[in-house]
């Protein structure tokens, strides 16, 4: 499970956040960070953990300033999040569905899953959000992370539906994050995902760029990764996912780059899995 005490100056980042295997090597140096790669799976990870969490400051309120900030972006992702319901409900009947969303930020696709007659639940640990939220929609979303008692004992093999959009790229521990979420799932209940994908030509040029001209040129490599919290801590390869999926007993049951049709219109990695038994 994610151990949610340690701190990222105790976590020996030469063990590699997806193989497990102590095989990962500091490769690209940023400016406050380093992305460590692994040589056995090629996993791209930085040296950075958003944990221990530290108490809710009280002192941080849903002010003016702060609400007006996050009403400017409220409908920014509107029209990704329209497709991504498409995209599930190709998959699933959402009428009486019990669903979880991971990463839920204001509650927007919970809130289009509740329109679809789902029974939806949100995970979301910026206390910010969960309290303009709150606020704003009379919608209360749940802090405590997947892998917390709270969920592993109090819902387990429960929801029909689990969602992590643009999510698996901010938490610590990848693998066990979504681990923590196959076991929440009812045999063939869905998971879906995305995520940016590493395999994108700014990404792979960036690398040939930092290769050439040793620390000194990076190019686009620090736009893909953040030492804020909750910021990207590492970039996956389709491939990369896909085994990740299987090995938390969930089968593959769609993939795509983009939402559109059109795969060379988006840099992302889109999946869905379904939870079967194992062997």
């Amino acid at each position: 499970m994610i151990v949610a005490s340690m701190e990222h100056s105790e976590y020996n980042f030469k063990r590699c956040k997806l193989c497990k295997e102590l095989s990962a090597e500091p490769t690209y140096h940023l400016t406050d960070s380093t992305i460590y790669c692994c040589r056995k799976c090629d996993f791209h990870f930085l040296n950075r953990l958003d944990w221990p969490a530290s108490p809710p400051d009280k002192t941080i309120k849903l002010d003016h300033k702060r609400r007006t900030y996050i009403e400017s972006r409220l409908d920014e992702n509107a029209y990704l999040h329209l497709n991504r319901l498409k995209c599930v409900q190709h998959h699933l009947n959402l009428s009486g569905c019990q669903a979880l969303d991971i990463g839920a930020g204001l509650g927007q696709f919970q809130r289009l899953l509740e329109a679809q007659g789902a029974e939806a639940i949100g995970i979301e640990p910026s206390m910010i959000r969960r309290d303009y939220t709150l606020e704003a929609f009379g919608i209360t979303l749940h802090p405590e992370l997947v892998d917390a008692d709270y969920w592993q004992k109090g819902f387990h093999r429960y929801f029909d539906l689990i969602t992590l959009w643009d999510v698996i790229e901010h938490v610590d521990f990848p693998r066990e994050t979504l681990a923590a979420a196959s076991k929440l799932l009812k045999p063939g209940g869905m998971l879906f995902l995305d995520t940016p994908s590493r395999e994108v030509l700014s990404y792979r040029l960036s690398q040939w760029c930092y290769q050439l001209f040793p620390g000194k040129v990076g190019l686009f490599l620090p736009s893909f990764y953040s030492t804020a919290r909750y910021g990207h801590k590492q970039i996956f390869t389709r491939q990369q996912l896909t085994e990740l999926f299987k090995s938390v007993d969930l089968q593959i049951i769609f993939s795509a780059r983009s939402y559109t049709g059109k795969p060379f219109s988006s840099s992302k990695i889109i999946l869905a899995g379904r939870k079967i038994e194992p062997a």
